[in-house]
C-alpha cells in the first residue's frame, strides 16, 4: 500500500472533501487513481502557528488493484521528495491477513473439538479479575476452547453500577448519616467488579506502548465489534466514555460465556495453593477450592489484600514508583479557549484536553509534577474501595458534556519516600494518605478553592464566598470544603504549589481563584510489581501469570488489555506445543 501522511483539511469538511483531496494528491503524484483507501489516523492540529487555522490531519493508506507491491514501492519512492503534493508519501507493505494469536486460538479450538477423546489431560485454566486484562485474556482463552474459570470478586456490570450509584448518593448526605454509611462495598465498588477500575473512568484508550502493535490494533477492533465508536480506530486520542464502555463490556461478557467460559461474580480468591513450585489451586472466600494449573492474575492495582496474600507466600515482588496528588477542575470553556483560541467560538470542536509538566526543586530534592488522566467534560468521582479510606478518580461519558474539565496533577513518589523499605511499604503509604482524606472530608471528597490551596496564610483559607460566576464542584459523590494540606504529604503539597504558576504560564487561568482542587489522587498505578519471567510471563510459581496494571505491567485500559492478550497467547501457544508434540 502507499501511505499518505500529513493530509490536512479544515474543520467542518465532509467525507467527500477528504476523498477529493486524496484523489487530487494521487493524481498529481502517480497519474492514476486508487481503487480504495483506509484511514489509519486522524488528529486535530490546534497549535495555530503563524496564524494558521485549526485543521484535521489524516494518515491514509491507498490501495491499487492490479498494481503489484514492487510497482507501488517505485511510485512512492518517486513521489516522496515532492514537497508540493500536500502530503508525505511512503510505501508500506500490505497488512498481513489475520492475527497470528487469533489464528492460534482458533487452531487450538479446532484441535480440541476434533480430537477430544484422543488428547491428554488439558490444563485447567483460570483468570482472577475481570477488568481489561482479565476480560481480554478470557476472551482469547475461551475462543481457543480452553473454557477458563473467571473469578471476579465484584458484581456484574448491571448490579455493580447500581451499587456504586447508591454509594455516591450516600456520601452526598455525609452530615446526616453515620460514618459507616460512607464506606463503600469492599467487594464491588469503583475499583472492583466487572470491567475493573476503567469502567468508572474517562474511558481513554490512548497508550504510550510502541511495541505489540498487533495486540493494540486487535484491542481496538474488538471493542468496535462489541459496540465502541468506530472512530477509535483512527483517533490520535481514542475515547469511549464510561457510559459506552459499560455496554461494550457486557457484550464481551456474553460472547465469552457463549464460547464456553465459566464467569463467576462475587467470588473472591483468598489464597493460592502450590506444590513443588507449581500452582495447583485457588481457595475462595466461601471455602471452596478450585483446581487450576494455569492462572492469569489480573486483580487490578487496588487489590491490596491479594498483594499481602502473595507476599505471605514469598512470591517475588518489588516496590515500585507511582504518583500522588490532587485533581483540579476548571470550566471546560476556559480550557477550550486556551487550546483553540478564537476557533473555540467559530467551530464545533471536541472538548479540549491538555498535557502539562514541570520540574521543581533542585538536585536530590527535584520532583516531577505533571497532569495525568485529563478528563475533558467529566467528573471527579469518589473511587474508594476500603472502609475509612478515600481515593478519587476522573470520569466522563462519551459526550464529555459536563461543562467541567478535570485532571490529576500529581508528583512522582519513589520507594525512598515510603515509610519503610518493605516490599509493601507503598501500599501502606497509599492507605495512610487515603485515611487522611477520608477523615478530612468526613467520608466525602475533600475539596478546596485554588486561592486557598495556594495561600500561605491559614487565615485566608475556607472562604467559600464567591461571586455568582464562581465554579461549582462537579463530582460523583459528595464533597466537603477543607484544608488539603492535612491530606497531602509535605513534599507533594509543596511540589504541586510550586508547579502551578508554571502551569498558569502555559494555560492562562489555570490558577484562577475559584478553580476546584480535590484530594486524593493516590492510585495512578500499582505500588508493587509482581515479578515474572519475561520469556514465559510466569512467576517463580510455575503456572501463575502476573498480569495487567495490578501486577505492574500496564498503565491504563489499553495497555492492560494488551497484557491480558499476551498472557493468554502464551498459554495457548504452550498448550498447542504440548498437544501437537504428544
Amino acid at each position: 500500500m502507499i501511505l499518505l501522511k500529513q493530509v490536512k483539511l479544515p474543520v467542518g469538511h465532509s467525507k467527500e472533501d477528504l476523498e477529493h483531496k486524496l484523489s487530487e494528491i494521487c493524481r498529481k503524484a502517480f497519474q492514476t487513481k486508487f481503487s480504495s483507501y483506509r484511514l489509519r489516523r486522524r488528529s486535530l492540529d490546534a497549535r495555530r502557528k503563524g496564524g494558521a487555522d485549526v485543521v484535521y490531519v489524516y494518515e491514509a493508506a491507498l490501495y491499487f488493484d492490479g498494481c503489484g507491491a514492487e510497482k507501488q514501492q517505485k511510485l512512492a519512492e518517486r513521489a516522496m521528495h515532492n514537497k508540493k503534493l500536500g502530503a508525505d508519501i511512503s510505501y508500506l507493505p500490505d497488512d498481513d491477513e489475520g492475527y497470528r494469536f487469533e489464528v492460534d486460538a482458533k487452531r487450538l479450538r479446532d484441535l480440541l473439538e476434533r480430537k477430544a477423546s484422543d488428547l491428554p489431560s488439558i490444563p485447567k485454566v483460570s483468570v482472577i479479575g475481570f477488568g481489561p486484562a482479565g476480560l481480554f485474556a478470557s476472551y482469547l482463552l475461551s475462543m481457543a476452547g480452553l473454557q477458563p474459570i473467571v473469578l471476579e470478586r465484584g458484581q456484574c456490570m448491571e448490579e455493580r453500577t447500581e451499587t456504586v450509584r447508591a454509594f455516591w448518593k450516600r456520601t452526598e448526605a455525609y452530615e446526616q448519616l453515620p460514618e459507616e454509611d460512607m464506606y463503600p462495598d469492599p467487594e464491588s465498588n469503583v475499583s472492583f467488579g466487572e470491567g475493573g477500575a476503567g469502567t468508572f473512568s474517562d474511558g481513554k484508550l490512548n497508550t504510550l506502548i510502541k511495541s505489540n502493535k498487533d495486540y493494540h490494533r486487535y484491542v481496538l477492533e474488538t471493542l468496535v465489534s462489541f459496540g465502541a465508536p468506530e472512530d477509535i480506530m483512527i483517533s490520535s486520542m481514542p475515547h469511549v466514555g464510561t457510559d459506552c464502555l459499560r455496554e461494550v463490556i457486557v457484550n464481551m461478557r456474553k460472547r465469552i460465556l457463549s464460547q464456553g467460559a465459566d464467569v463467576r461474580f462475587q467470588t473472591r480468591v483468598d489464597d493460592i495453593s502450590f506444590r513443588e513450585g507449581r500452582l495447583t489451586g485457588l481457595k475462595l472466600a466461601g471455602g471452596e477450592s478450585v483446581a487450576t494449573d494455569r492462572c492469569i492474575l489480573a486483580t487490578g492495582h487496588s487489590a491490596r489484600d491479594t498483594f499481602r496474600m502473595l507476599y505471605s507466600h514469598d512470591i517475588p515482588m518489588e516496590a515500585k514508583p507511582f504518583a500522588v496528588g490532587v485533581r483540579v477542575m476548571h470550566p471546560q470553556s476556559m480550557i477550550d479557549k486556551d487550546q483553540y483560541k478564537d476557533a473555540a467560538d467559530r467551530y464545533d470542536l471536541p472538548a479540549a484536553s491538555y498535557k502539562l509538566t514541570a520540574q521543581v526543586g533542585e538536585g536530590t530534592a527535584s520532583r516531577s509534577v505533571y497532569s495525568f488522566c485529563m478528563c475533558p467534560g467529566g467528573y471527579v468521582v469518589n473511587a474508594s474501595s476500603q472502609a475509612g479510606r478515600l481515593a478519587i478518580n476522573g470520569m466522563s461519558d462519551h459526550a464529555r458534556d459536563s461543562g467541567v474539565a478535570n485532571s490529576a496533577i500529581v508528583c512522582n513518589v519513589e520507594p525512598s519516600d515510603f515509610p519503610s523499605e518493605a516490599v509493601l511499604a507503598g501500599v501502606d503509604f497509599q492507605e495512610d494518605l487515603e485515611g487522611r482524606a477520608f477523615r478530612a472530608g468526613h467520608g466525602a471528597i475533600p475539596t478546596q478553592r485554588m486561592k486557598d490551596f495556594l495561600s500561605t496564610d491559614a487565615l485566608d483559607r475556607f472562604d467559600e464566598s464567591m461571586d455568582d460566576e464562581a465554579m461549582v464542584p462537579v463530582t460523583k459523590g459528595g464533597f466537603y470544603y477543607t484544608d488539603l494540606e492535612s491530606v497531602l504529604p509535605d513534599f507533594v503539597h509543596s511540589a504541586i504549589r510550586e508547579a502551578l504558576p508554571e502551569f498558569e504560564r502555559k494555560l492562562p487561568g489555570f490558577t484562577r481563584p475559584d478553580a476546584i482542587v480535590c484530594a486524593i489522587e493516590s492510585r495512578t498505578s500499582s505500588p508493587v510489581r509482581i515479578l515474572r519471567n519475561p520469556d514465559d510471563l510466569q512467576s517463580r510459581i510455575e503456572g501463575l501469570y502476573p498480569c495487567g496494571e495490578g501486577a505492574g505491567y500496564a498503565g491504563g485500559i489499553t495497555s492492560a488489555a494488551i497484557d491480558g492478550l499476551r498472557c493468554a497467547d502464551q498459554i495457548i501457544r504452550d498448550v498447542l506445543h504440548m498437544l501437537e508434540n504428544k
